[in-house]
């Protein structure tokens, strides 16, 4: 069985950046194959082009690797993932691009960054600023990574939520909601329920279960084994409801309500499998709720073939018409960024690679909003993208993380996105 890339992807997998030589912001060059017979063959040269739009001012210069040729990098099946072993792009210094703005007008320059309006929606396009290049107080934004920068989107404003409001936000406008997802949610979860103190100190970001591995940590607000947990809000925080009489179709009063479900993506590593809790319907057990959020990818591009999970989706998308009605909001998170590794650790070797966890989100949004776009309100949270746009020493540090989880700072950053989003 040979190696084959998906349907409209490459054949190679390089791995390409623009970056700014004063403000070290990174901007992905994501190549897609040009109409040309050539691509049709594994043998032959491949030609590839990309748009690449360039908002901040400074010298841009091109970095970058080719990680796998021949579509080694789609380990679909029972093929093994290959080595990684990037190879240097040799590209001359003299190829450069320089953006100016004399006059100060454009609406990207940083300078005019409080100036924007606040940002809405969970899918905004931005780039990672050194904290200390910025002229305004840092405090009025998220808080920077590990390595002091921020991120900023281009066309709207973040403005830095405390966990509190985000809870009264919630309670008036969101008092119940369903979230789907695996361990990268748990994080999260542990963020809210604990109002950002879970890792909240720059001792604790150097331990890892806030670099990567979390799940053996003992954690009092909810018992992370748990299949299915109930989490109540309040303005102290959240605790899990283990009260087996409590009344699970009504959220009491000023406070709001979570029912998370965490599952193995779609694949088959979910013991039991991902379709048992709605054999008796989810929202007579626990209400409508006023958003359903899922997230897939992590497990499924790692387990499972493209043509399996296709199968799985369309008995999801059958599931979600049935539960949730047009009322219901769909938030649709991506997979984390992966990047720099191949997995080869038994017993559960992932097939995970840059490409191939970029397809499984694109195949998944895509589908989404062609399935619900015209009934329901979807709004997918591209926590992916965030990422992809760290430089790419920043990124590579993932590559000691085998459950391919973010550091605690992103989470934080990764949810400040979605407090801006569901609150401004």
């Amino acid at each position: 069985m040979a190696y084959t890339p998906f349907p409209n992807t490459p054949w190679d997998s390089v791995l390409l950046d623009l970056v700014g030589q004063r403000t070290g912001v990174s901007v992905p060059v994501r190549l897609q194959p040009v109409m040309d017979i050539r691509n049709t063959f594994r043998d032959e040269s491949h030609v590839y082009e990309a748009d690449v739009r360039l908002r901040d001012v400074d010298e841009y210069r091109v970095e970058g690797y080719v990680e796998f040729r021949d579509a080694l990098w789609n380990c679909d099946g029972e093929l093994a993932p290959a080595d990684y072993i990037p190879e240097p792009l040799h590209i001359p210094s003299t190829l450069r691009v320089d953006v100016v703005d004399p006059q100060k007008t454009s609406t990207y320059n940083l300078e005019r960054y409080m100036e924007l309006p606040l940002c809405t929606d969970l899918d905004v396009e931005g780039r990672w600023v050194s904290s200390d290049a910025l002229s305004f107080n840092t405090e009025l934004v998220p808080p920077p990574d590990d390595h002091g920068r921020v991120w900023l989107p281009y066309t709207c404003r973040l403005r830095r939520i405390e966990y509190s409001e985000f809870m009264q936000c919630l309670k008036q406008q969101y008092p119940l909601m369903h979230w789907y997802g695996d361990s990268n949610l748990r994080r999260v979860l542990k963020k809210l329920t604990t109002r950002g103190t879970w890792c909240g100190t720059s001792d604790e970001h150097q331990t890892r279960t806030c670099i990567c591995e979390d799940y053996k940590e003992e954690f009092t607000p909810f018992d992370a084994t748990y299949r299915e947990l109930i989490i109540d809000f309040d303005e102290s925080g959240g605790q899990m409801v283990s009260n087996k009489d409590a009344d699970f179709l009504h959220v009491p009063d000023n406070q709001t309500r979570i029912y998370f479900h965490k599952w193995e993506g779609l694949s088959s590593k979910n013991k039991p499998a991902w379709q048992t809790p709605f054999e008796e319907s989810v929202t007579s057990r626990f209400g409508v709720p006023s958003v359903a959020m899922i997230s897939l990818t992590n497990w499924d591009a790692a387990f499972d073939t493209r043509t399996h999970f296709a199968l799985e989706l369309e008995k999801l998308f059958g599931i979600v018409r049935q539960e949730y009605p047009p009322t219901t909001e769909l938030i649709i998170r991506t997979g984390q960024y992966f990047c720099c590794r191949s997995d080869y650790d038994p017993p559960d070797t992932r097939a995970y690679s840059r490409l191939r966890n970029a397809y499984f989100d694109q195949y998944v949004v895509a589908a989404f909003q062609e399935q619900f776009g015209h009934t329901h309100k979807v709004r997918v949270w591209n926590v992916a993208s965030i990422s992809e746009h760290r430089p790419w020493s920043y990124r590579n540090e993932t590559t000691d993380c085998n459950s391919n989880h973010a550091r605690s700072e992103l989470v934080e950053i990764e949810n400040q996105v979605l407090f801006n989003a569901m609150c401004n």
